[in-house]
């Protein structure tokens, strides 16, 4: 996965112009190596170190295969849960030490923008197989997070 990927949303509109001018950039995440996982990416000329899980509530019976879609459906006329979430943790590494500028459940809705001082982020995708869950291996898993600076 190229970190430096321009992420788009495929057929969405931005809640504001404000988003719009911003550069997201999609996270190294790699499904294949399963939830929870952290790794560090610089952002701009800053180092953060992301970690990330999901909570989800599986039938304990579903095959490694399962995939669960984080996302929240659209155009039904009776909403339904998702069977769980993501949760995402930034730590910004500065001089000063580590500091966390994030913790929070994130929401697979590609116009949904979650900010923090810095970072503007999305949840772009979320399908997350039952295998993923504390193991590694190939089950079709995708998680799309896009990150950007809002303000360089």
């Amino acid at each position: 996965m190229n970190p430096s990927a321009t992420v788009a949303a495929p057929g969405t509109a931005y809640p504001s112009d404000t988003v719009d001018t911003l550069d997201f950039r999609q996270l190294p995440v790699d499904p294949d190596e399963g939830l929870p996982q952290a790794f560090t990416c610089p952002i701009g000329d800053t180092a953060y170190d992301f970690g990330l899980y999901a909570n989800l509530e599986t039938g304990d019976d579903d095959p490694p295969g399962t995939l669960y879609d984080l996302a929240a459906p659209a155009r039904i006329s009776v909403p339904v849960p998702p069977p769980g979430y993501l949760v995402l943790r930034v730590v910004r590494l500065g001089p000063e030490g580590p500091r966390v500028e994030f913790l929070c459940k994130l929401v697979a809705e590609p116009p949904l923008v979650h900010r923090t001082a810095r970072l503007a982020i999305r949840l772009l995708e979320a399908k997350v197989a039952r295998g993923n869950l504390n193991g590694r291996g190939h089950y079709g898993s995708s998680i799309v997070i896009g990150v950007a600076q809002r303000w360089a």
